[in-house]
């Protein structure tokens, strides 16, 4: 209430007043999180700040910024990403290039490099920059913050200018935003010079007691604050000065009449003593609202109270549904409307045709006019069953409906709700949120409709949906890192479902939870593999022997018949989870307990099942891709084989194509891998460089930055002029995406080839030495132990044997 919106506001409205008559155009994006964040879709306020983006930018007086920003948006990966997230951007993109059907953005890597190309591409496209404001920063999600913290951290976008304001009363410490405003200064503070501070703070502070003298003398129409000084001290001692508290007790007090309008002396007075006036006043804002309210009307009173269970702005149509179903004529809605805009408790967004609060305290007044009890849940109920009607009848645009429909329902008593109904809700609302990349709030969805099932009986009478439920619940627990639930509620599968092909993903992630856990226990994790291969009917022994090896290594001739392992790409692809996902699991775990017998024995156990079987998925490829790595590893002279696989590998892969994360994975894996071993360097150019962006959009990180690091190394060992002008660019912008997903040790290691890159461009006087602008090898690794620090010493062993091999430096290399 001290006037943080305000001054935004009047910012926006000084620059279009200064730029809009020059020919320019001052764009604003805006949104507020609510406090009713919990029942709000995830980026909810982003959201409706891209909403308003999209309304402004598809005017006809826009039209060429909208085709030049067309023709920069192009990328099928970040259409699909963007559209999916944030369905209101549709119209921004120009026709798509491929089928957009083919899959919606799921990894929250995915969405935020999405939506760095999309700002990106939206400020390079205008002529002034962007005026991106968010309100109520101290109710921001978690994904938020996330998202905002990529765009913010980088030097790109670099024609914006953010805003963000929050309470500071509200945020303490240990809160997530203030976490994560010390996170974005400390990046954007190392450009900061005396002229230029990439981040300012700007503290808003309440009014002084003079200045609420000047505002209520000159709000009465008195000449000097002196003839409202009893009046003033009351309400500054009530209002701290907060203006907008200011404004309600004095709208409180001429209600109650201690403030009136004098009709023979045609002025404002108030004939009461200092004593009477701090009765009159509530020491609490939402009681002066609250009485405000309660004065009106009762059908004005019922909008704001339903208004004030939606954490979104609300248009005139669902406005009208949610006072329909408690009694209320549908075409009285826009007189009501009219009155609570009079009575200054919302307004009119002329952009977007919603409605929204004036401010956040009169929603918590509107919210506390019914106190918690059956009343409230009773409306909550009739308010979340019209919301989900809603959603049913207008899949496209009320999906933010489903979000508080579930979030309402499970606040209330359970008898009011069926509980297998609210189950099925959180199941699709938790789907919902992992297509947005919200894996805690899915999770939080999936066990609520987990509470559910277990309260209304139906708990595996529901045969279908509790396995589905239970499937979904055990990838979550997964994802977020609690192993034992995830491993219980597959136990529960386990017993309970009643084939191999349900019983699959509690299989497999039992073996994952054992494997990939706490305790990374990869022996352990084979072993249970090789017991689940047991219920498939597949015997394959822990310590397998040469003679295993050799008659797996005859029955795979057999099926082959002399055809090459490339006659796998003509089988039709499978995208079916089948046991040939454990195959590949199980020998991955194989390979990093060396025991590379067993995986090249479950390698070619898979690729014979997947020939019977005539299908090819994509983890045959892996399995390829394994053996491929395996038997170099094993040894050089087994480079022909090794080939072979990977040859096999590739063209499998092209199946795929269309899946680019996964197809410039296997790239990456074979160019960045053991094929430069077989194929000239500059071979690998091409491949490594493609993959990057693909990648990158595709949430893929570490892959993507793998294929930079080899892209780097396979230029060196190409021989390609140092001094190409394609070079350094390429290098920087390795080098800033991993520092932007906070990769350091794929930082370092590109940073020590610009380093080595400097070296043989300049010829310092210790040219085998990594230290200079770009690099300080030394400083790097007195920083660093264990894992992190061996990977970077045999990255950087590996430039200075390179270095000292170019400048002879024969000391060096021993």
């Amino acid at each position: 209430g001290v006037g943080k919106s305000a001054v935004v506001a009047d910012l926006v409205r000084q620059l279009k007043e200064d730029y809009n008559h020059g020919g320019k155009v001052v764009v604003c994006a805006w949104g507020k999180y609510s406090k009713l964040q919990s029942a709000a879709a995830p980026f909810s306020a982003i959201s409706d700040a891209l909403e308003q983006l999209v309304v402004v930018l598809t005017k006809n007086e826009y039209i060429d910024i909208l085709k030049n920003l067309r023709k920069k948006l192009c990328d099928d990966d970040v259409r699909m990403a963007m559209t999916g997230t944030f369905p209101s951007v549709a119209p921004l993109f120009g026709p798509a290039e491929s089928d957009p059907a083919t899959k919606i953005a799921t990894s929250m890597s995915q969405i935020r490099e999405a939506f760095k190309e999309f700002m990106c591409c939206v400020c390079t496209c205008l002529q002034l920059p962007l005026i991106w404001s968010l309100d109520d920063l101290q109710w921001s999600d978690e994904a938020s913050l996330e998202l905002l913290k990529d765009v913010l951290s980088n030097k790109e976008p670099n024609n914006m200018l953010f805003i963000g304001a929050y309470r500071s009363n509200e945020v303490n410490e240990d809160h997530s935003f203030h976490q994560f405003m010390n996170e974005i200064e400390k990046a954007r503070g190392k450009d900061a010079t005396e002229d230029k501070r990439p981040v300012s703070r700007m503290n808003v502070c309440d009014l002084s007691p003079d200045d609420i003298g000047e505002f209520i003398a000159d709000t009465l129409g008195k000449d000097s604050p002196s003839e409202v000084a009893t009046l003033t001290e009351v309400v500054f001692k009530k209002t701290i000065g907060n203006i907008f508290f200011v404004k309600q007790a004095l709208e409180e007090l001429v209600r109650k009449n201690a403030l009136f309008y004098d009709m023979i002396l045609f002025s404002w007075q108030y004939n009461v003593s200092k004593v009477q006036l701090d009765n009159y006043l509530s020491d609490d804002v939402i009681d002066l609202i609250k009485s405000k309210i309660n004065g009106l009307p009762t059908e004005v009173k019922m909008l704001v109270v339903i208004m004030s269970f939606i954490p979104n702005n609300a248009d005139l149509s669902t406005i009208r549904t949610l006072l329909e179903g408690e009694g209320v004529d549908g075409t009285k809605v826009e007189k009501l409307i009219s009155v609570a805009i009079e009575n200054v408790l919302i307004l009119h967004l002329a952009e977007t045709g919603n409605y929204a609060f004036v401010h956040d305290k009169i929603r918590e007044a509107s919210y506390g006019i019914i106190p918690e009890g059956k009343l409230r849940d009773e409306l909550l109920v009739r308010i979340s069953n019209a919301l989900f009607d809603m959603a049913s009848a207008d899949k496209a645009n009320s999906e933010w409906a489903l979000f508080v429909s579930a979030d309402h329902l499970n606040s209330v008593a359970p008898e009011l709700v069926p509980r297998i109904k609210l189950a099925r809700l959180n199941l699709r609302v938790a789907k919902m949120n992992l297509a947005k990349g919200a894996t805690l709030n899915a999770n939080a969805n999936l066990n609520a409709g987990l509470k559910c099932l277990n309260d209304s009986g139906e708990k595996w009478k529901e045969y279908k949906f509790t396995l589905c439920l239970l499937n979904e619940l055990i990838k979550s627990e997964y994802a977020i890192g609690k192993y034992d639930l995830a491993s219980a509620h597959a136990q529960d599968v386990l017993e309970n479902s009643t084939s191999r092909d349900e019983k699959f993903t509690a299989y497999f992630y039992k073996i994952r939870t054992i494997g990939e856990g706490e305790k990374r226990d990869y022996n352990n994790g084979v072993l249970e593999g090789l017991n689940i291969y047991k219920v498939y009917g597949i015997n394959i022994p822990n310590s397998p022997k040469g003679i295993d090896l050799l008659k797996e290594n005859v029955r795979l001739k057999m099926v082959l018949r002399k055809r090459p392992l490339n006659m796998l790409s003509e089988l039709p692809r499978s995208e079916v989870s089948t046991v040939c996902k454990l195959f590949h699991i199980i020998a991955q775990y194989a390979t990093f307990t060396k025991n590379q017998e067993l995986a090249a024995l479950i390698t070619k156990r898979g690729i014979r099942l997947s020939l019977q079987k005539g299908v090819v998925s994509q983890d045959i490829v892996r399995l390829l891709l394994l053996e491929n790595v395996n038997r170099i590893a094993k040894s050089l002279s087994r480079a022909k084989q090794a080939f072979a696989y990977g040859c096999a590998a590739e063209k499998v892969s092209e199946l795929f194509r269309d899946d680019r994360s996964f197809y410039h994975e296997v790239q990456v894996l074979l160019y960045g891998g053991t094929f430069p071993l077989l194929r000239p360097s500059r071979d690998c150019l091409e491949p490594l460089g493609n993959a990057f962006k693909p990648l990158l959009n595709a949430g893929n990180v570490d892959y993507a930055l793998g294929s930079g690091i080899g892209f780097a190394m396979a230029w060196l060992c190409a021989g390609v002029p140092l001094n190409c002008p394609l070079l350094k660019p390429k290098l920087l912008l390795y080098e800033e995406a991993a520092n932007r997903f906070q990769r350091p040790t794929f930082e370092w290691s590109v940073s020590s080839v610009r380093q080595l890159v400097l070296n043989l461009q300049k010829s310092p006087t210790n040219p085998t030495e990594l230290k200079g602008d770009a690099f300080d090898e030394g400083s790097v690794l007195s920083t660093l132990d264990g894992n992190s620090r061996s990977m970077i010493l045999r990255d950087t062993s590996t430039l200075r044997l390179f270095l000292a091999l170019i400048f002879w430096d024969e000391e060096c290399m021993i």
